[in-house]
């Protein structure tokens, strides 16, 4: 009885198992075992991708009941699987513990799972393993593969004509009357990100966007031949020194040398270039009409890594959008290709901010004349007061170049990151106050904008603010801005007046005036006595 509930067990729980005897559809493209087993079963591959080869790979044999409803394998486990599956005196398979998923109150194991591991044993297991059959589709609604003997299968993917990994399809029944579901990639996508959501100017920016990829573009029959991918990066003004550092093709890795005309032409520099080709496909000349045959396994994803600099347009305290698309390029029937008519894209925001100080006396009043130094800051002066970063290193301790506030004691510096930390020195108070001894923490203020969609020439006032952008469809949006929006914020810094000191003061006049007056007095005493005494 226990030895029938694993064998239960093992049939539910089994990811890829063979179908039995099934009607194949009108629409199906079938291949046959040939000769056909007497058991003569089934497997039958849903959304097949055109192109792609299938082939049937049969690890353990099988008995099923009269009924169909139960399932037990048999043979001998690969040494390369001898970790998921073992194999009893009488030859019968059954799942180990490190695929078991659940078992039951006296530990039999009553379902498993597919594990990272075992699929990559069995593709491994496949890779030197003899095909029992094979087929490539072309694109109808599903393939079939019939006359097979019963037992458990696996079934990998190839591109037609090409040496790839081969990727292991897993089956979405239970029931021995299996069934495959290939879910191919049927059109592209596009994504694009930033390392990070906000940067200050001169800093470096990581992008990566990665693409889908599908070798047909349309459905069933209908569908036409990928030849190239057209790469399109808009790299606004706002970055410089663009450097593409790696490019990514399914298992296939192009950096350094690679990174040449040759596997990606119309591109001179990946640094300058916004448009660059990556061919998909090989052109076979010696037949009339060409024939392309493709370089890469359906479904490949392409990644593309590149950095960029920071420069001083980008637009303050609003996102900053960089755009990315992919653009199939399809066998004409011609012998020749054509672009698709549709792309795919996707884009990346970055932000960058500004940061306020504003000099007060004790009473809170605008206080001008001073002038400060942040650590690891590099800065251009742009107006009174207003200072643009060229460059900002956290881990610097070297003093930037002495800033003066306004008139109204506020100091203004354009280009930061919103997560940046800066340690502000005070470098000379003001005439008849008395300089800070400790230095103050300033943080960027984030303040609430509104968004909007425009890209082209941005214009900027003196003291940095955007004042108009005019986007390539030739119509303009002007953002309304003014530094005194980060006053309310903005990091106020109190300086007090010099003290009075002590003073012991001057000998002074008061004491000459006294002993003259007492003079004075004496001597009209003098006077006046002796005028009596003579009378």
């Amino acid at each position: 009885m226990k030895r029938l509930k694993k064998m239960m067990a093992l049939a539910l729980a089994m990811v890829m198992v063979l179908a039995m005897s099934a009607t194949v559809f009108a629409a199906t493209q079938t291949k046959a075992l040939s000769p056909a087993d007497a058991d003569n079963a089934t497997i039958t591959i849903n959304n097949p991708a055109k192109g792609e080869t299938y082939e049937l790979y049969k690890l353990f044999d099988a008995t099923v009941s009269e009924d169909g409803s139960q399932i037990s394998y048999q043979g001998t486990v690969p040494d390369g699987l001898a970790d998921f599956f073992e194999a009893d005196a009488q030859g019968y398979i059954h799942p180990k513990d490190s695929i078991a998923d659940t078992k039951d109150e006296d530990g039999n194991i009553l379902t498993t799972k597919m594990t990272d591991e075992l699929k990559a044993a069995l593709e491994t297991w496949a890779a030197s393993a003899s095909a029992v059959n094979s087929e490539t589709s072309d694109g109808k609604e599903a393939l079939a593969f019939t006359g097979l003997p019963y037992g458990y299968y696996v079934v990998t993917t190839t591109h037609e004509d090409q040496e790839a990994a081969k990727a292991l399809i897993t089956v979405d029944s239970t029931k021995p009357n299996a069934s495959i579901y290939d879910k191919n990639v049927n059109e592209p996508s596009a994504s694009k990100e930033a390392d990070k959501e906000t940067y200050s100017i001169g800093d470096t920016i990581t992008f990566t966007a990665t693409f889908d990829t599908t070798n047909y573009m349309g459905e069933d029959e209908d569908a036409k031949q990928v030849v190239d991918y057209v790469i399109e990066d808009t790299l606004p003004p706002y970055l410089s020194d663009v450097t593409v550092t790696k490019i990514t093709i399914g298992s296939t890795d192009f950096e350094g040398d690679t990174l040449n005309v040759t596997n990606f032409p119309g591109v001179t520099s990946f640094g300058t270039n916004k448009t660059f080709t990556i061919p998909w496909a090989d052109k076979d000349t010696s037949v009339t009409p060409n024939k392309f045959t493709s370089k890469y396994a359906q479904g490949s994803q392409i990644v593309i890594t590149y950095t960029a600099t920071l420069t001083s347009t980008t637009n303050i305290n609003a996102a900053d959008t960089n755009t990315v698309s992919i653009t199939p390029e399809v066998d004409n029937d011609n012998g020749d290709k054509t672009p698709w008519d549709e792309s795919w894209d996707d884009s990346a925001e970055i932000t960058t901010y500004a940061a306020a100080i504003h000099k007060v006396d004790e009473n809170g009043e605008d206080l001008a004349g001073a002038q400060f130094t942040i650590a690891g800051l590099t800065v251009e002066n742009v107006s009174a007061g207003v200072y643009r970063v060229v460059s900002y290193n956290a881990d610097s301790t070297t003093a930037s170049a002495v800033m003066d506030t306004d008139g109204d004691g506020k100091l203004y510096i354009l280009g930061l990151a919103s997560d940046v930390s800066l340690t502000v020195t005070e470098y000379k108070a003001p005439d008849g106050y008395n300089k800070l001894t400790e230095t103050k923490t300033l943080t960027p203020q984030v303040l609430e904008t509104t968004l909007y969609e425009a890209s082209g020439t941005r214009k900027y006032d003196a003291d940095g603010n955007l004042l108009e952008e005019t986007a390539t469809s030739g119509t303009s949006k002007t953002v309304t801005r003014n530094l005194d929006e980060l006053d309310v914020n903005a990091l106020e810094i109190e300086n007090k007046k010099g003290a009075v000191l002590p003073s012991t003061g001057g000998i002074g006049t008061t004491i000459f005036y006294v002993v003259g007056a007492i003079l004075v007095i004496g001597a009209g005493i003098v006077l006046v006595t002796r005028r009596r005494m003579d009378a």
